[in-house]
C-alpha cells in the first residue's frame, strides 16, 4: 500500500488548485478551470512528472512573450502566498522558457532563491554560457540574504544532486573565484555550500583543491581561522576516503599509520530490513608518537548486478596516544530508504582509518519487500 507521504504527493490536487488562484489574480486570463483539470492526471505521476505537467500547464495559460510573461512570474513570486515545492513548477519554467532571456531569468531566480530555491533553474544557463552566469552572479556576493549567498556556491556545484552535471566546469573549474569570496561568509548555511562545491571539484581536481585550501589556511585572518578549518574538514572528506595523501597532511595526519585493529565483533551474520547492524572493535596504537587519525566504516551494498557499490560514513577524528587503546562502537540501521534499493546478497562492512581499510568483514542482507 503506497504511503500518503510519498515524495510525490507534495504536489497534490491542493497545489494545483492554489497555483490557479494565485495566478489568477496576476494574470485575469488566467482559465483556472482549465489549469484544474491537470489534478485528473496527478495518480499516474511521481513527483518530477507532476511538475512537469504543471510546468506545462502554466505554458499553455501565460502568454507566449517570455518578457510578459516574466513580470507575471516576478510578482507571484513577490506576493509570497506560494510557498516551497509550491514554487517548484515556476522554477521549472524558468529553465525551459527563459533561456534567450537572461536579464529577465536571473532576476526571477534572484526573487526565487529567496523563498525556495533556483539552484536547478540556473542549470542551463550555465550550460548555455558560463562566463556571463558567473559574472552576474558575482554581483551578489554581498547581498544581505542569506539564500541568495549560498544559491552562488550551490547553484554553480559541478556535480549538484539532482541537479546534473556542469561539463565544462568538471573538465576546467571555473567557480574558484566565487568561492573564494564566500569562504569567509558568516553563515554556516553558505560556507557548508562552499566545502561541498569543493568536494564535487576534487573528484577530478584533487590537487587544485588541496593547494587552493592550503592557501586559505595560510593567509586566513586569525578572526576567521575556524571557518577556513570547517570548510578544509568537509570539503576534503572524499580525497580522505581515498587516503589522498595531499589532503591527509593538510588534515595534519599521516598516511604511515602505527595502529592495529582487534576484537571486532558483529552482532550477527545475517540481517533483514529493519535490523540494525552493530558492530565493535579495539584501536590500539604501536607507535612511540601521537597520532591523529581519522576513524570511518564503510557499508559494501550488493548491486542489482551483482557488484558491491560502498558508501563512507563518519565515526571520530581524534589523536591517540603511544600504547593507548580506544574502543568504538556502532550502531547502523538498515531500514528503508527511499533514494536506494536493497538486494539480497553477500554484503561487506569494513573499518578505515586515514583512508586505509584495517579490516573488512562480509555479512548476509535478505531482502523481502
Amino acid at each position: 500500500m503506497e504511503s500518503e507521504n510519498a515524495f510525490k504527493n507534495w504536489i497534490n490536487p491542493s497545489v494545483v488548485r492554489k497555483l490557479a488562484k494565485v495566478f489568477k489574480a496576476s494574470h485575469p486570463d488566467f482559465n483556472i478551470h482549465h489549469f484544474q483539470k491537470l489534478i485528473l492526471k496527478l495518480n499516474e505521476l511521481e513527483l518530477k512528472g507532476r511538475v512537469l505537467l504543471l510546468t506545462q500547464g502554466l505554458a499553455v495559460e501565460l502568454p507566449e512573450d517570455f518578457r510578459v510573461t516574466a513580470k507575471i512570474l516576478k510578482q507571484v513570486i513577490r506576493k509570497k502566498q506560494l510557498q516551497g515545492f509550491e514554487l517548484w513548477p515556476i522554477s521549472e519554467y524558468i529553465s525551459q522558457y527563459g533561456t534567450d532571456h537572461f536579464d529577465e531569468s536571473m532576476d526571477l531566480m534572484y526573487w526565487l532563491t529567496q523563498q525556495f530555491t533556483a539552484e536547478f533553474a540556473i542549470r542551463p544557463f550555465l550550460q548555455n554560457d558560463p562566463k556571463r552566469v558567473l559574472k552576474k552572479l558575482g554581483t551578489w556576493i554581498q547581498d544581505e540574504n542569506v539564500h541568495v549567498r549560498r544559491w552562488l556556491s550551490e547553484g554553480t556545484r559541478p556535480i549538484l544532486p539532482w541537479g546534473g552535471k556542469i561539463q565544462s566546469f568538471i573538465k576546467q573549474p571555473a567557480t574558484i573565484p566565487l568561492l573564494e569570496s564566500l569562504k569567509f561568509d558568516e553563515a554556516l548555511y553558505v560556507r557548508k555550500s562552499v566545502a561541498n562545491h569543493l568536494n564535487d571539484i576534487s573528484k577530478d581536481h584533487p590537487e587544485l583543491v588541496v593547494k587552493t585550501l592550503k592557501r586559505w589556511v595560510e593567509t586566513a585572518p586569525p578572526i576567521h581561522a575556524t571557518k577556513i578549518e570547517w570548510i578544509k574538514k568537509h570539503a576534503l572528506r572524499t580525497l580522505i576516503k581515498k587516503g589522498h595523501k595531499g589532503a591527509l597532511r593538510l588534515m595534519g595526519v599521516r598516511d604511515d599509520l602505527s595502529l592495529k585493529i582487534s576484537g571486532f565483533k558483529l552482532n550477527k551474520k545475517e540481517f533483514k530490513v529493519g535490523d540494525s547492524l552493530e558492530f565493535e572493535f579495539v584501536l590500539q596504537s604501536t607507535g612511540l608518537d601521537v597520532q591523529k587519525i581519522i576513524v570511518d566504516y564503510g557499508l559494501g551494498f550488493v548491486k542489482s548486478n551483482g557488484s558491491l557499490s560502498t558508501k563512507i560514513f563518519k565515526l571520530k577524528t581524534m589523536s591517540i596516544h603511544s600504547k593507548q587503546k580506544v574502543h568504538f562502537k556502532k550502531k547502523h540501521s538498515l531500514k528503508v530508504i527511499t533514494t536506494s534499493t536493497f538486494y539480497s546478497g553477500r554484503h561487506e562492512l569494513c573499518v578505515h582509518v586515514n583512508g586505509k581499510v584495517l579490516k573488512r568483514v562480509k555479512w548476509d542482507f535478505k531482502v523481502n519487500y
